[in-house]
């Protein structure tokens, strides 16, 4: 990945698809990616990290790929804990960005195609309430298995 952009930012892989977790220092993306994995695991979905921390993104034709920095490979920050080995893959190709922010910043009936710019491309969006793994763990995995969440947002 010639040409990448180091974000903070937490990236997974879940059934299939690429998510980025974003939110400021404390929001949760750790504990909401431990959250994600133990549950897609004891639900027989495909699950694993791809980063914590940082990012590495890079433009790959008309998708957005992300990676872990070497240092971190394979490794999460367990606040209160410390640094752990977990389940991981090398790279991803991202389909969802996940903004933590303030309760209050989540809307109610959001627009479907909501999406953001990361190195100049347009990514689906959603907003999720900070500090809330357990709920926006659940809301996730339902999100993996909804043919309409997807179809819903296709850009055009």
């Amino acid at each position: 990945m010639s040409g990448a952009t180091n974000i903070h930012a937490t990236a997974l892989r879940l059934a299939g698809r690429g998510l980025l977790l974003r939110g400021p220092s404390g929001s949760g993306k750790s504990a909401l990616a431990l959250a994600v994995l133990r549950r897609a695991e004891a639900a027989g979905l495909e699950a694993a990290l791809v980063a914590d921390d940082q990012v590495l993104v890079a433009r790959e034709g008309d998708r957005l790929g992300a990676r872990a920095p070497e240092a971190i490979t394979g490794l999460i920050e367990i606040r209160g804990i410390g640094i752990l080995p977990e389940r991981h893959v090398t790279h991803t190709l991202l389909d969802l960005v996940v903004e933590l922010v303030p309760r209050e910043a989540v809307e109610r009936m959001p627009d479907a195609a909501r999406r953001v710019e990361i190195a100049g491309i347009g990514l689906r969006a959603v907003r999720l309430a900070e500090r809330d793994p357990s709920f926006g763990a659940d809301i996730l995995l339902t999100l993996a298995a909804s043919h309409a969440f997807w179809q819903a947002g296709k850009p055009g």
